[in-house]
C-alpha cells in the first residue's frame, strides 16, 4: 500500500507543478503582451520591474489556488 500512496502523491505533485508552470507561463505572457504598447523602447529591467508586482499577485491569488484546487 505505501507504494501506491507514494505513486499517487508523485503524480499529484507532478500535476500540480505542470499546472503551475502553464499558469505562470500564460500569466507572464499575458502581462508582457498587455504592457508592450506602454513600454515600447524601455530597457528590459524596467519592463520586468513593471511586470513583477502583477505577476506575483496573479500567482498568489489566481494560479496557485487554481492549481491546488485542481490537484485534489
Amino acid at each position: 500500500m505505501p507504494r501506491v500512496r507514494a505513486a499517487t502523491a508523485t503524480l499529484a505533485h507532478c500535476r500540480f507543478l505542470a499546472i503551475l508552470m502553464f499558469g505562470a507561463y500564460a500569466l507572464i505572457n499575458a502581462l508582457l503582451f498587455a504592457l508592450a504598447p506602454l513600454t515600447t523602447g524601455w530597457p528590459t529591467w524596467a519592463v520586468t520591474a513593471l511586470a513583477v508586482p502583477p505577476m506575483v499577485l496573479g500567482m498568489v491569488h489566481l494560479v496557485i489556488p487554481l492549481a491546488r484546487r485542481s490537484g485534489r
